[in-house]
């Protein structure tokens, strides 16, 4: 790294936590950030997850927050601040990257800025989600193993390691196993492949630790919240639905959700200059490959989302700055620098001004959000609304009292607890696709079973509001009337979100 591109790695990395920050601090809540949080808190209470109740995911995420919430408290501030230092440490590693391929501090600093304006960088990243994380450690690997055959073995195994804890965190990352393992073989020598091979399968092996003692503990449990919900969430199972695959492809490449041009623009950019016009620098070509066979994992699972491809911008972002540094240096005369600068530009332009665009969405207006349904309903996913609820449900139960919200982030900075079966809002989703057996090994309750739980007043408070999955958003107010007709009256109403008691005591 030269020195100029040394003196600002400090300024670089203070704006990117200082803009970061603040997205994490405005930026609407999302439904899954509830779910996600809880379990961290279920965690610092002893609880283990699969074990005790249901977790659909990678267990990676919740023990990382659990430990930050451990030193910085157990909030949803603490919370969204650690996602945006995430943030901001893979945006350092993209800006030291770059400096270290191209020597050149100014093309650095586009790859910053291209990352700090990215839609799907700002909405998905600085939340409490598996993205960032799972980001920065998959982008870690990626900077070790594309500087063979420079990195020696010992930096071979934290690759592995890096790439290890990147799928504990978010499982389809084994997908690019392939990918790592034979860009390893092509690019070191003939005598040392082997043995670089094994360097990073041992530490890819230790990466994995977490879920490899999850699974001794109880392989039926861990098999099915990985693999088996998400076989059994819809009935295209876990990869199908091929008639979403297009649509879903035409709202990442064009969509207005997460501004879809910005990616097309990156995407198309790399993909030109790398293979058509061939420049093909060695760390351009593995993150174009990582970001092209991430997002053909990212539209394999059944439902696919948009936000999956989110992990794909880092590494395009690299793949077009370095491609873009080389293609201007290949030019013989300055008249054609200056048009290929000009078009540069152009296109930085316009994928900032779609970011401005992007940042109203999900910080002021939340159109376009994912799960906010119109201008009425985002208020209700806002930082703010959800303390009030949580501060609310404080004044009503007791101190660890166990009560049930239909949404799990209202539970989150309360003090209260979730009454069993209502740690997560997806377990409903496939509660009649398994046995009375199976929901209670797995920690699911059925709608019928909720509502026979009401019948009997238990639990004791009740949360209505904010509801995700399994069709409780649809029927919030069926729900409220079945609480009122079992002798449960409404307590407290903040924005959209109702919260029931009735008299028993607890």
């Amino acid at each position: 790294m030269s020195r100029r591109c040394r003196l600002l790695l400090i300024p670089v990395s203070l704006l990117l936590m200082g803009f970061f920050s603040f997205v994490a601090l405005h930026r609407f809540v999302d439904g899954d950030e509830g779910f996600y949080l809880l379990t961290s808190r279920l965690l610092l209470l002893h609880k283990t997850p699969y074990l005790d109740f249901f977790y659909n995911q990678g267990p990676l995420l919740p023990y990382v927050y659990a430990g930050w919430m451990k030193v910085a408290g157990v909030s949803w501030t603490s919370a969204r601040i650690f996602a945006a230092l995430l943030t901001t440490i893979l945006g350092v590693l993209i800006y030291e990257q770059v400096c270290h391929e191209t020597r050149r501090w100014i093309a650095a600093l586009c790859a910053v800025v291209l990352f700090a304006s990215a839609t799907f960088v700002f909405a998905w990243f600085p939340v409490a989600k598996t993205f960032s994380l799972a980001g920065l450690l998959l982008f870690g690997a990626y900077a070790i193993v594309s500087r063979l055959p420079v990195s020696p073995r010992w930096l071979i195994a934290i690759s592995g390691l890096l790439f290890g804890l990147s799928a504990d965190t978010r499982s389809y990352v084994a997908g690019l196993a392939p990918v790592f393992v034979g860009w390893i073989f092509w690019k070191s020598e003939k005598a040392s492949r082997i043995a670089r091979l094994l360097w990073f399968a041992g530490g890819c092996l230790l990466g994995i630790a977490p879920s490899l003692a999850l699974f001794a503990a109880s392989p039926d449990r861990f098999l099915f919240n990985n693999l088996g919900f998400h076989a059994i969430r819809s009935d295209e199972g876990v990869i199908g639905a091929w008639r979403w695959k297009v649509p879903i492809a035409r709202l990442v490449m064009f969509g207005a959700q997460d501004n879809g041009l910005q990616f097309t623009i990156v995407a198309l950019t790399a993909f030109v200059l790398i293979f058509l016009m061939r420049m093909r620098r060695d760390s351009a070509v593995l993150a174009f490959l990582i970001a092209f066979f991430l997002g053909f994992i990212c539209i394999l699972p059944s439902p696919p989302h948009t936000q999956y491809f989110c992990m794909c911008m880092p590494f395009l972002i690299v793949a077009v700055a370095c491609a873009t540094n080389d293609y201007l240096d290949s030019l013989p005369h300055s008249s054609a620098k200056w048009t290929a600068a000009v078009a540069c530009l152009l296109l930085f332009a316009i994928f900032f001004v779609e970011g401005v665009s992007g940042i109203r969405n999900y910080l002021i207006t939340g159109a376009n959000v994912i799960g906010i349904k119109g201008s009425r309903d985002a208020p209700n996913w806002t930082l703010q609304r959800v303390r009030e609820v949580s501060g609310a449900i404080d004044e009503l139960a007791l101190p660890n009292e166990e009560i049930a919200s239909f949404w799990p982030g209202y539970i989150f900075q309360s003090k209260a607890l979730p009454y069993p079966g209502y740690e997560s809002d997806m377990g409903t989703i496939v509660s009649r696709k398994l046995s009375p057996e199976k929901r209670a090994r797995y920690h699911i309750s059925s709608l019928a079973e909720i509502e026979d739980g009401f019948a009997a007043h238990t639990p004791r408070i009740v949360v209505v509001g904010n509801q995700e999955s399994g069709g409780a958003r649809g029927r919030a107010t069926a729900l409220g009337q079945i609480l009122l007709a079992n002798g449960y009256a409404q307590a407290r109403t903040i924005g959209g979100t109702r919260i029931y008691k009735c008299c028993s005591n607890p």
